[in-house]
């Protein structure tokens, strides 16, 4: 509804009748003087909206336009984050929902290093399992159900859950029917495996660096036998400037959450994610969950500590 509610104006009419041989009433019965006297009180605290009148009080909250910031309706849930809302007026709420206590928000721990039991490690809670430089697996995770990652039509070997092949194989035909073939440098790593890898990067590059961009055993999404870096067809490794420059990882950017992959750790964001920024490392959560991650404009690991250890 554009423009500002008009108030209820009110207006009353005395309908006198007349019966032969009677003469008029010269004035109004007590009870319906009453009503007119009430009618009048109350009116100016009344305000129309689409679906009627709505008293008002002086003790009710305050009316709030529900897009006014951004001059139309609220953005729709399924709008990429930063997107322009709707065009249209202001709706009104006469009594707006209360919003949950921003305190009651778990806080995103700062990065640190540590070996504390990660939450929901099932096998199940695939979407859900927080795996950081604090959080670790349980000795002995594999996960049961790894397949070869050919099986979604990539090339560069590898395995990942099998809950995964579907969204993947439709991701990289999307790829490929936008002109970007894509391939696997890495998928799933074993514990054993995963400190192998960081050692390597601690023998060429020295502790602190290796820290900065690959995890320690028991603390990679590797391991979760969901997350696959990319590379291009044919390429070499995803992390050089040659990849960087490519349309590889700006097309991943814009569509891979759209097909349950999203981007672990992007670059700008290693106060949040505690790793540099990694153009290749998707780590894949399901189609509802990237769409909600997407949308907030969240990290994944800010997105997980405040669903996944609210439950």
């Amino acid at each position: 509804m554009n423009g500002h509610p008009e108030r209820a104006v009110s207006s009353v009419r005395v309908v006198r009748r007349t019966r032969p041989g009677a003469a008029r009433a010269h004035a109004l019965p007590l009870g319906v003087a009453i009503v007119v006297v009430m009618f009048s009180i109350t009116a100016p605290f009344t305000r129309s909206t689409e679906s009627g009148a709505a008293p008002i009080g002086p003790g009710d909250p305050p009316v709030a336009s529900l897009g006014a910031s951004v001059g139309g309706s609220p953005t729709p849930p399924d709008a990429p984050s930063g997107s322009a809302s709707l065009s249209g007026g202001p709706v009104w709420s006469p009594r707006p929902s209360p919003r949950p206590a921003l305190s009651a928000t778990p806080p995103l721990p700062a990065c640190r290093y540590a070996d504390e039991p990660a939450a929901h490690t099932d096998y199940d809670d695939w979407q859900h399992t927080i795996v950081d430089t604090i959080s670790r697996l349980p000795k002995g995770y594999v996960p049961p159900d790894l397949v070869p990652v050919s099986r979604a039509g990539l090339s560069g070997g590898g395995s990942i859950r099998l809950i995964a092949i579907a969204d993947l194989k439709a991701l990289a035909k999307a790829a490929r029917k936008a002109g970007v073939r894509l391939a696997v440098k890495s998928a799933y790593r074993s514990e054993a495996r995963q400190r192998a890898t960081f050692a390597g990067w601690v023998r060429t590059s020295g502790v602190a660096e290796a820290r900065r961009f690959s995890a320690r055993a028991g603390h990679s999404e590797h391991q979760l036998g969901t997350a696959i870096d990319f590379m291009a067809a044919g390429g070499g490794s995803p992390w050089t400037p040659a990849f960087a420059r490519s349309r590889h990882p700006r097309w991943l950017a814009a569509n891979a959450w759209r097909f349950g992959w999203i981007l672990s750790y992007p670059a700008g964001a290693q106060a949040e994610t505690c790793y540099g920024g990694e153009a290749w490392h998707y780590r894949y959560v399901g189609r509802d969950v990237t769409a909600e991650v997407h949308v907030s404009g969240m990290t994944l690991r800010a997105w997980l500590w405040l669903h996944a250890t609210a439950e």
